[in-house]
């Protein structure tokens, strides 16, 4: 039998059922119809291969149509010429069939039912899913075995090759496009872990010994308005959190200590920002209660605030930094208003004060070498994790361009198809 609509007979066995007599025709797209008789078995079966998008180039799996023809029905229509068996109409399909290893039983699904004049679907029972069963895997091995399978997927396969193949298109464009981002990634990846070895290289600088001389800090709150001022006095410099100063203010409704030094949140080589604490800081990070944390306007505060930046740092800006009133030794809240704008002036005043130390850059340098190791760390798994999905994007962008070049090789014009069908019948 050749791939073009000639019709066989064949005679198929059906395990412990008889023998199955079936007509079969090739169809146009690959398609094979059997018109089958059987007992208690009549009617028609189509095998079609299915070709779907993000599947195998040329289909790998077949379903079985159950009645005649090639254009989609509805779920409440019937198609000419359904199978009968045991007097029960059969309606709809069998999918995802592996021609090579068609299961042994319950493989028909849900969309193989019995479609009743009145409209209604009813589920299949035994005895005629185990005679349909039967059949399907006769037909299916009898289409397994025809000479011109190939043939008949490639023909299967022309007919949605070139809308998958812009589909791979688009999908390989988009992994492009990735791979490129991705690459850029690399190149900043790798300048940022060259920036943090040089860091870990570099010598230490010296930072100066606490100044017991007390210096007095105007406050002005975010408006500019003066807020009186407070006795700032040094008492550790580089001590316990590299890079910081811790200060002892007294003065204008304010006691207590503050700490002051680079902030490190921001995943930067050399920290940038400022950070300043509430206390006495022993570390930077999972402080729940500081030694001699200070008091503002008779409230004792906690915790600390950050900035990214110190760009936008001046006596009045940020008008607002963060100030917490302890509740419980991990709970609080928000500070009055009085008090969180008396504190933020004090933050403020104590950070730009901070900021115009001769050895500032010495306390810089020693704040990034205190987190070089961490940095370091996460840089070169950062570095690794973007060599890894790059890879991986190219990959993905070679196959999808592979698989358009395949679509593209199937999707032929209609003469050249019909010149091939043609080819093959002689």
């Amino acid at each position: 039998m050749s791939p073009t609509a000639l019709t066989t007979r064949t005679e198929l066995p059906l395990a412990h059922h008889g023998t199955l007599v079936a007509h079969v025709t090739a169809l146009p797209h690959g398609r094979v119809r059997y018109v089958v008789r059987a007992p208690h078995v009549r009617g028609t079966f189509v095998v079609v291969p299915e070709h779907l998008r993000d599947g195998t180039v040329v289909p790998s799996a077949v379903s079985v149509q159950y009645g005649d023809g090639a254009e989609p029905v509805g779920y409440y229509e019937h198609r000419p010429d359904e199978p009968v068996v045991y007097g029960v109409r059969l309606h709809g399909w069998t999918g995802d069939l592996d021609p090579a290893a068609v299961p042994d039983g319950y493989f028909l699904g849900q969309y193989a039912t019995s479609l009743r004049d009145n409209r209604v679907h009813r589920q299949l029972t035994s005895a005629v899913r185990r005679r349909t069963e039967a059949v399907i895997r006769a037909i299916v091995g009898h289409w397994y075995t025809l000479p011109h399978r190939e043939a008949l997927l490639t023909s299967a396969a022309r007919v949605k090759a070139s809308a998958f193949a812009d589909h791979e298109a688009e999908k390989a464009a988009r992994a492009e496009t990735e791979c490129a981002d991705l690459q850029q990634q690399r190149v900043l990846a790798r300048r940022k872990l060259n920036v943090i070895l040089g860091i870990a290289r570099r010598t230490p600088r010296p930072a100066l010994r606490p100044d017991l001389a007390p210096v007095r800090l105007p406050l002005v709150d975010g408006r500019g308005r003066p807020m009186g001022s407070v006795l700032v006095q040094e008492v550790a410099v580089d001590g316990a959190v590299r890079g910081s100063v811790v200060y002892e203010v007294t003065g204008a409704r304010v006691r207590g200590q503050f700490t002051v030094g680079r902030d490190i949140y921001r995943p930067l080589p050399m920290p940038e920002g400022i950070w300043v604490a509430y206390g006495h800081a022993r570390r930077r990070h999972f402080e729940d209660e500081r030694d001699h944390e200070p008091t503002v306007n008779g409230v004792r505060l906690n915790g600390a605030w950050n900035s990214d930046t110190i760009e936008d740092l001046t006596a009045t800006t940020p008008k607002e930094t963060s100030a917490r009133v302890r509740t419980s030794r991990t709970t609080g809240h928000s500070a009055p208003s009085a008090t969180a704008r008396r504190a933020s002036a004090v933050l403020r005043a104590l950070a730009l004060h901070y900021l115009a130390r001769p050895d500032v850059e010495a306390l810089q340098l020693a704040a990034a070498q205190d987190d070089v190791l961490g940095q370091r760390g996460d840089a070169r798994r950062e570095l690794r994790e973007l060599r890894e999905r790059h890879r991986a994007a190219e990959q993905r962008a070679r196959t999808h361009r592979r698989r358009e070049r395949q679509y593209r090789s199937l999707a032929v014009s209609g003469t050249q198809l019909r010149e091939a069908l043609a080819a093959l019948a002689s």
